[in-house]
């Protein structure tokens, strides 16, 4: 019998050009066909020649997708403002409203297109909230991110043949935006098909301003990891705050990365370790979602999430309790009402300390469902190999 969890749209990354095979080992692992395949481009290409043509690396570009994904949909993170790397002007969201890039975006639409790519789901200039990627939005670049973004959306819906769609697709939390958060960036509901949040279980700070999770995996509890788990749902753009802008703009919510830390930061390390308390949760939140577009957990072949096997060479945590949490069958579905208490914090009133503490919260109608109980990953239906 299908689970829950099997009917919500699935999909994956397993390295760049990783090519179909990859894919169907996952699927094989999961026993099911995913709904998406996870890749980048480039994201400072060292000539606009390897920008138009899609490399994903050195020696792969968007041609290994090329007849090969049947049913299943590209998405694809696209890079921006590539000027500066590229060689060249168009190096800042303005140029890109400006039309500096049009040539360029416009050469790699029409390769999508030629190779029977042009109805992928394009995720340009991810993470724009970030620090680490050159398209960064601090703040005062609001205005012009907006109108760049809206002018790239622009240009690629204006090819012959392009059927493209859009996910815009911050980090989870505020990031460069403290004052106005990363959601005064949104380019506005003609120019984006889903909102897509990449959530990650990085260490956060609590009240004192320290760091919760203590830097390595062996030493982190369950405790740390559900005090990580709250501040998710309730900082601001957290889980729940861009679950209600989804739902206020009339857009599906999807999480195109989400997954365990299981490396370090340079010296540092900063996750939860082999965190099922996340996993867990986050199953709940998916499928409490009443709008809700799909999900990919970060599997990055060298070992970052719970696929590849503990014994793999060179994995750097292993993750049985995650793992075990995204496979659980789920019990049978019950009738999808609400709970009286979620299992996140609702914001503003003070949350108990302990996962077993029986004082009320009061429910918020924007918040997800919570009865469902679902996995996310293996069909109950079969383990066999996915045709």
């Amino acid at each position: 019998m299908s689970t829950p969890g099997a009917s919500i749209p699935i999909g994956v990354y397993r390295g760049r050009g990783c090519r179909i095979s990859a894919i169907g080992v996952y699927e094989n692992f999961i026993g099911r066909q995913v709904q998406k395949v996870v890749d980048f481009m480039v994201e400072q290409p060292t000539s606009w020649a390897q920008f138009e043509n899609g490399s994903l690396t050195s020696t792969a570009d968007v041609s290994v997708w090329h007849g090969v994904l049947g049913r299943r949909q590209l998405a694809l993170g696209v890079p921006a403002c590539c000027g500066a790397s590229a060689g060249g002007d168009g190096r800042t969201w303005a140029d890109e409203a400006n039309g500096v890039n049009d040539a360029h975006w416009q050469a790699l639409g029409n390769r999508l297109i030629g190779l029977g790519l042009g109805g992928a789901l394009l995720r340009i200039g991810r993470e724009f909230n970030g620090n680490w990627y050159p398209w960064q939005v601090t703040e005062g670049g609001q205005g012009s991110y907006i109108a760049g973004y809206r002018h790239v959306v622009t240009v690629l819906r204006g090819l012959p043949g392009a059927a493209f769609r859009f996910c815009w697709s911050p980090t989870l939390g505020v990031g460069n935006l403290t004052a106005s958060g990363a959601e005064s960036c949104y380019p506005g509901d003609g120019y984006v098909d889903e909102i897509g949040v990449d959530v990650y279980d990085w260490t956060q700070e609590n009240s004192a301003g320290a760091q919760i999770y203590p830097g390595t995996a062996a030493s982190t509890t369950t405790a740390q990891q559900q005090q990580v788990l709250d501040i998710m749902l309730t900082q601001r753009d957290s889980l729940r705050g861009w679950y209600s802008l989804a739902l206020s703009h009339g857009k599906p919510l999807s999480f195109p990365e989400w997954g365990l830390v299981l490396w370090r930061t340079g010296s540092r390390y900063l996750g939860g370790g082999d965190n099922a308390v996340f996993v867990r949760a986050m199953a709940d939140f998916i499928c409490g979602c009443s709008l809700f577009g799909w999900h990919a957990m970060w599997e990055d072949p060298w070992g970052a999430g719970v696929c590849d096997p503990d014994t793999k060479p060179g994995r750097p945590i292993p993750a049985p309790m995650a793992r075990a949490a995204f496979l659980q069958p789920s019990a049978p579905e019950p009738e999808a009402t609400l709970t009286s208490r979620p299992p996140w914090p609702v914001p503003g009133r003070r949350q108990p300390d302990t996962a077993d503490d029986s004082t009320a919260v009061t429910e918020d109608p924007a918040s997800p469902a919570t009865a469902i109980q679902p996995h996310l990953g293996r069909s109950s239906a079969s383990h066999a190999a996915v045709p």
